[in-house]
């Protein structure tokens, strides 16, 4: 059954749009070598129109060829060779020149034969190898860069395939280590690293394979040394998506690691140093004055066992030294600086801090951070202010010995006069004469103990409670006259070794002062008692005005006294006497409530 008109249009149509969608040249030739139908690719290839194409003879198309031999052929010599062969399928490489305008094309030519009921046709496919040849060199170029880059990287450039089988290895790290590739191609990793250090790197490559990029690092030994690394890998996928293998970039970080180790065993040593050292090291933001870093030595001073308690070394300072730290603050900015200053530390304590700090800049050399070093200095101070007070009492006790000696040789010859003189007076008053004569002789003697602190003395075992019962009987009248009481707690205590007289004028001063400072009268207390082993105490306590925190610290020096009219020597003397005995005097004092003085006394003196 012919086919209709209509139907043969269809199928025209249907061809034609089959041919151009193919991308390469098409030429359908009829027998007699009349070309019948030449897509726009073929067109394109010839630099022809599609009407000089169409229905024109091959062999009457404006070229020659010249084949794989550089044999020159007429296009219609060509075409009758094809006459010869028609029978079978061939292809060719030629170079197809135009005769006008010299113009060539180098195209592989695909001939079939295609015979049918009506008649035999061939279809010409024509390739442009011109295009195909660009496309290589591009890709050869393109190989040759990358094989030059990364045979000139000092990283290392490999790949493997799904097995993790060594296809490729790229680098100069290689050459500096005397490693050929042959070492790493056709290899798996395990056979490359051994079984321990691949374990990590098969785990990465898994991981790698499921399309996820992987990083790791690993080390080996090699020539005795020990070499870190680390890599980046990635998926090597293919048209439609799929893994097929991974490329990898390996580099030697042996020098940074050694280094990085080397910062880590540095800072642990500093760690370390400084967390067992007595002075704080610490550092803060410059701007925000956050506290970033202190170490452990804080805890003593500041009593604060967490870190995020202490704001910064600056916490607690005293009222009066407030605005001092804070222009030191500011001037830590122009370089090192160092400055003392007082905080109230563990109980309220009065405690001493030098602070040295300095700042450090980042890379733009803006400051941003403040460090420094900061120590307890309080018992510098105390020993400082003791040195201060010996230099003073080193004067005193020139003095004193000067004045004690000059008293006493006029003393010496009026108590030798009286004592003659005795016969003649009433013996009520030379008796008062030289008992008087005999207490000043004392005071001379107790007074040249700031002059020589270690003169021989005469110790003997004394009670306590004794001498304040004396000192009370001797007090009694000047205590009524200030409209003052006494009450005491004498405790059953053990004897004491000492200097009766000197212990005597102790407890006389401490007595005396307590009364003096009760203006509007009141009552003492006086207690005795055992004080832990080998030790007992004297505690005398007033309701007088007492003692400001300022004043308190300096009792004892010379010539500073609470009382408007005192020099301050009788306490010095006191103190001193104590402390020949090998015993301890502290103060108790608040204002307008009254003071308590604590004196601590060993039952033997120690060596």
């Amino acid at each position: 059954m012919r086919e209709t008109s209509f139907e043969l249009q269809n199928k025209k149509q249907m061809m034609h749009t089959f041919y151009e969608a193919v991308n390469s040249g098409i030429i359908v030739l009829e027998p007699c070598g009349t070309i019948l139908y030449a897509n726009t690719k073929a067109c394109g290839m010839l630099r022809l129109t599609d009407s000089e194409v169409e229905g024109a003879f091959l062999y009457e198309l404006p070229f020659f060829i010249t084949d794989s031999n550089s044999d020159k052929w007429s296009l219609k010599e060509a075409y009758l060779q094809h006459v010869k062969n028609k029978t079978r399928e061939y292809q060719v490489e030629i170079d197809l020149i135009c005769n006008n305008t010299g113009f060539s094309s180098s195209l592989s030519v695909s001939i079939v034969p295609l015979k049918n009921n009506l008649s035999d046709l061939s279809i010409v496919t024509l390739t442009d190898n011109q295009q195909l040849k660009r496309t290589e060199k591009k890709l050869n170029r393109s190989q040759q860069r990358f094989y030059s880059l990364v045979n000139s990287m000092e990283d290392t450039v490999f790949t493997l395939d799904t097995n993790f089988v060594h296809t490729g290895i790229y680098g100069r790290w290689m050459e500096k280590h005397g490693v050929k590739p042959s070492y790493f191609l056709g290899k798996t990793v395990r056979e490359v690293f051994g079984a321990e250090i691949a374990e990590g790197q098969e785990k990465a490559c898994r991981l790698v394979l499921q399309g996820k990029s992987q990083f790791y690092e690993w080390s080996n030994v090699r020539g005795g040394e020990r070499l870190y690394y680390q890599a980046i890998l990635s998926p090597i996928k293919n048209d439609q998506g799929q893994v097929e293998g991974i490329v990898g970039v390996s580099r030697d970080i042996t020098q940074s690691k050694r280094m990085e180790l080397g910062l880590r065993e540095s800072e642990e040593r500093f760690r370390q140093f400084a967390e067992n050292a007595k002075d704080i090291f610490w550092m803060q933001d410059y701007k925000t004055h956050q506290l970033l870093y202190i170490s452990k030595a804080f805890k003593q001073i500041w009593d604060a066992e967490e870190r995020e308690l202490i704001e910064s070394v600056f916490t607690d300072v005293h009222s009066e030294d407030q605005e001092a730290v804070s222009a030191f603050i500011k001037l830590i900015a122009k370089g090192e600086s160092q400055i003392e200053y007082r905080i109230h530390g563990k109980n309220n304590r009065v405690r001493w801090i030098r602070t040295r700090a300095f700042p450090i800049t980042n890379d733009e050399e803006e400051i941003y951070r403040i460090a420094g070093i900061s120590e307890d200095i309080t018992d510098l101070k105390e020993k400082e202010e003791l040195l201060r007070k010996s230099d003073k009492l080193t004067v005193v006790g020139e003095l004193a010995a000067g004045i004690a000696h000059e008293i006493r040789n006029p003393l010496t010859s009026i108590k030798g006069f009286v004592q003659l003189m005795k016969a003649d007076m009433e013996d009520l008053h030379s008796e008062i004469i030289l008992s008087e004569m005999d207490r000043i002789e004392s005071i001379i003697t107790e007074f040249l103990v700031l002059a020589k602190p270690h003169q021989e003395t005469f110790f003997q075992q004394r009670n306590v409670n004794d001498f304040i019962k004396q000192t009370i009987t001797l007090l009694d009248s000047e205590a009524n006259l200030n409209n003052v009481q006494f009450e005491t707690h004498l405790m059953n205590v053990p004897q004491i070794l000492c200097e009766g007289n000197q212990i005597k004028q102790v407890i006389i001063n401490v007595i005396k002062n307590a009364i003096e400072s009760m203006n509007n009268g009141g009552t003492i207390f006086v207690e005795t008692g055992a004080h832990d082993e080998g030790y007992v105490f004297i505690k005398v306590t007033d309701q007088g005005v007492g003692i400001g925190e300022e004043r308190l610290a300096r009792l004892g020096e010379p010539f500073y006294s609470n009382k408007e009219k005192g020099i301050g020597l009788g306490l010095m003397v006191s103190l001193k006497i104590i402390e020949n005995h090998h015993g301890n005097i502290t103060f108790e004092s608040m204002l307008d409530i009254g003071t308590t003085v604590t004196i601590l006394l060993p039952t033997k003196l120690l060596p």
